[in-house]
């Protein structure tokens, strides 16, 4: 009980009503409230709203040692090429992905509001004022056009991959304004990535295969001839394999999709959080001014 006593638990309910009703419970207040409001009507009319967009796709599963294996369709090699998901991640960052998707004319869409009657070599930056001072001040030179590092820094800042931990499930995923860009965007990004990485491993076959015929032709050991000739074989049927419209790395599990309704900006929390700023911020301004010969 004597600690209960020295809180004095009854003066300070009485406190805290009292300020409570002289900070909160008045026609100020209200109207601050009422202001704040407004504000938010104001904000949400000039935010864009931004939709999920997003692709659940698969690893194709294969076993290590160049061995052929059977995965959701596809016959796949793996050899030492590392982990799928953390290669398919390079490629779709990659400078080389965003070379192949400029030249499609995405830069065109990504920059140029769409406008594919534009050349995509000449679509004309538009540098904010701070960047302009900056290159006054310091004495560089600003880029007059869009280029494919341009797109290359846009897909890193737009698009995300996770996978399942201990699982071969990826999501590929981004938000946009334009849900119907948005879901062409990134279902060709992925389909370019994995063409890229079947283009390297055909070429990186028929690089193995030139130097092998070359070691095949001088080779005097017949255990040796024997190996190299099934490392051919094994080379030429990997390109066989490769060399079709399906999938490398990954295939769909889900197709890109929008979601129904947007996820930014959320319009409760806008309220709320304007909600607090402004009554929170008017009683802090009105108790500094009234009691500002006790507090300084």
């Amino acid at each position: 009980m004597s600690f209960l006593q020295k809180i004095n638990i009854r003066d300070r309910a009485l406190t805290s009503k009292k300020f409570f009703f002289e900070y909160f419970w008045t026609k100020t207040s209200l109207y601050v409230a009422l202001a704040s409001l407004f504000f938010s009507l104001i904000t949400i009319q000039f935010v864009l709203p931004q939709f999920y967009i997003s692709a659940t796709l698969r690893e194709a599963q294969g076993n290590t040692g160049g061995a052929v294996n059977q995965a959701g369709g596809l016959i796949r090699f793996i050899g030492d090429d590392g982990n799928v998901f953390n290669e398919f991640r390079s490629n779709i960052y990659s400078y080389v992905i965003a070379q192949r998707m400029w030249e499609k004319g995405w830069g065109s869409q990504v920059f140029a509001d769409g406008n594919k009657e534009m050349d995509f070599n000449k679509i004309k930056r538009r540098h904010t004022i701070s960047e302009k001072l900056g290159s006054i001040l310091l004495g560089y030179d600003l880029y007059d056009y869009y280029s494919a590092h341009d797109l290359q820094d846009y897909i890193r800042g737009k698009i995300s991959m996770d996978k399942e931990i201990k699982g071969t499930n990826i999501t590929v995923s981004m938000m946009s304004g334009d849900q119907e860009f948005a879901i062409k965007f990134l279902n060709e990004i992925i389909l370019v990535a994995d063409q890229h990485a079947k283009e390297y491993l055909i070429s990186k076959s028929k690089a193995i295969i030139d130097e092998t015929y070359k070691q095949l032709a001088v080779s005097r050991n017949s255990t040796i001839t024997s190996s190299l000739s099934g490392t051919i074989n094994r080379e030429y049927l990997k390109i066989a394999t490769l060399e079709n419209d399906l999938p490398y790395h990954i295939y769909f599990i889900d197709p890109p999709y929008s979601s129904e309704y947007p996820v930014s900006p959320n319009s409760l929390s806008i309220f709320l959080s304007n909600l607090i700023i402004f009554v929170f911020g008017y009683v802090l301004y009105n108790f500094i001014r009234n009691n500002k010969d006790e507090l300084w």
